[in-house]
């Protein structure tokens, strides 16, 4: 196993031939200096790339900021496999995946060389929401959802909600149900009934707390939907934490600068936050109450809290940007939470220790500002280029066009084409010991495999018998016991000859 981080820089604002040259992408390693693939001519607004996932088969989207395109790169391949046309420029691209169903008769299925993602979710400069079904092509919702232009969009892991931030310093919640489901009322009327039912669609909660456009926003992934919270950043310098189910907010923090990135523990112990003068600040969520011995939550109860600027042992402050006064644009954790990856508007990426605030690695610099970062742990297996499952997928697997018209409201229209994988048969009758044991051996090699994060396998062999081990044992002891003694009486005869020789120098 190993934790492979994307990176894609912005481009070049101005259109000349340096970003067409430069502008590269790229899949690497953050515990070795492995780099397993690359992409050129890849650049995209900020937050305005979404990948499906690391490995053979998978599509990374992006949008082009100053044409109505999407560009479609596929894992193995260097140039753009796709360029899909939209009805308007894009600023930021969000991938929903299928949701996970439980059925009473669970089946196991082997997993698919291609997969195609459920909605692919993106946001216009005019503030418009535009979302499609990627299996068909098939525009799905168009809304105008926001004032200004999206920032940034980002969907809760139960598919429930989706949530849009703008530059107009709003957050809208949507149920994403509401925006999808065109199907609802069919009069044999066509888009007009779509375009009727999106108009009636409300956002389920609409927040305006802010003053400023909304930089980031981050959602905990839970599962009971009454524990989802929000974490919202924003220009105006505050971080804000809201509960979606109750529709409050629960707590504020100023920030000295204005936040422009946002990232989240695993285990919900902190935030991180980058802000525009190039520090990243840790905020704890929870705190050691030395009068009652207890770890308590921080904030609550619409609290305000202001985090202090001056911090001269650097407890909570990540320098690793500070001279060059760049931006933090884009951050991310490890799985583990041990290691902070971090992105500026210089094209600078580190790799930092949570614990030390130092930085362990750093990655190839782009030259243009870094405009979208993931994380993802994936096998080495997979990731190998020699293999020849990397360029499975042909021609005829690409993405469907995209629609640029809402999809019609009668689902007899609806074709869907879809690679359904064949069921994994298991045999009752060879649950056996032995198969238990190969089952565990298989589950030991992937332990090994998951916490050595190089290419090398160390493994300890025992040779030998285990019954005659204590005959072992005795024949060992013995052999030791004479070589002690003939050691002792060497020596002993060193000692004399030593003292005959020093007696012959005195003589003289």
């Amino acid at each position: 196993m190993d934790e492979v981080l994307f990176y894609i820089s912005q481009g070049d604002k101005n259109e000349s031939k340096k970003t067409a040259v430069e502008s590269f992408a790229y899949i690497s390693s953050i515990h070795s200096s492995k780099q397993y693939q690359s992409y050129r001519h890849a650049s995209s607004p900020l937050h305005g790339t979404c990948i499906t996932g690391i490995g053979p088969g998978e599509r990374i989207f992006t949008c082009d900021s100053k044409k109505a395109l999407i560009n479609v790169y596929s894992y193995g391949k260097e140039g753009i496999d796709q360029r899909i046309p939209v009805p308007e420029s894009l600023n930021t691209l969000h991938i929903i995946h299928h949701p996970e169903t439980t059925t009473s008769d669970f089946q196991l299925h082997q997993k698919p060389n291609f997969r195609i993602p459920w909605l692919l979710c993106g946001g216009s400069k005019s503030g418009k929401l535009y979302i499609w079904e990627l299996s068909s092509g098939d525009l799905l919702c168009v809304k105008e959802a926001h004032y200004q232009g999206i920032s940034i969009i980002k969907s809760s892991s139960c598919k429930t909600f989706l949530i849009t931030g703008g530059e107009d310093a709003r957050c809208l919640v949507w149920n994403l149900a509401d925006l999808i489901s065109i199907y609802g009322n069919n009069n044999n009327g066509g888009d007009e009934n779509g375009q009727d039912h999106l108009r009636l669609v409300k956002p389920y909660w609409a927040i305006s707390e802010n003053t400023l456009p909304i930089t980031d926003l981050n959602l905990n992934p839970t599962g009971i939907i009454n524990d989802l919270k929000l974490y919202t950043s924003s220009k105006d310098g505050t971080v804000r934490v809201f509960d979606i189910m109750t529709k409050s907010q629960l707590t504020t923090f100023i920030l000295p600068h204005s936040v422009e990135s946002l990232t989240r523990d695993p285990a919900n112990r902190a935030l991180y936050v980058g802000l525009s003068n190039g520090q990243i600040k840790m905020i704890p969520l929870y705190k050691f109450n030395p009068h009652t011995s207890v770890l308590e939550g921080v904030g609550g109860m619409n609290k305000i809290i202001t985090i202090d600027a001056q911090d001269p042992n650097l407890a909570t402050t990540f320098v690793q940007h500070q001279d060059a006064s760049s931006p933090v644009l884009q951050l991310c954790i490890s799985m583990d939470g041990t290691s902070l990856i971090s992105g500026d508007a210089s094209g600078q990426i580190y790799v930092s220790d949570i614990v030390t605030k130092q930085t362990i690695k750093s990655f190839t610099s782009l030259s243009f500002p870094i405009a979208y970062l993931v994380l993802q742990t994936v096998s080495t297996k997979t990731l190998d280029s020699t293999r020849g499952n990397v360029r499975s997928d042909k021609k005829h697997r690409m993405v469907p066009t995209l629609k640029r018209v809402l999809a019609s409201s009668d689902p007899a229209e609806h074709t869907l084409f879809m690679d359904i994988p064949e069921p994994v048969t298991i045999d009752e009758d060879d649950e056996s010991d032995g198969d238990f044991n190969s089952w565990l051996e298989t589950k030991r090699v992937e332990e090994l495999q998951f916490k050595n994060l190089s290419d090398i396998d160390s493994t300890v062999k025992t040779i030998g018998n285990n019954t005659s081990s204590s005959s072992n044992n005795t024949n060992l002891e013995s052999k030791l016991k004479k070589v002690s003694e003939a050691y002792t009486g060497l020596r002993s005869k060193y000692e004399e000859l030593l003292k005959e020789h020093a007696k012959l120098l005195d003589d003289k």
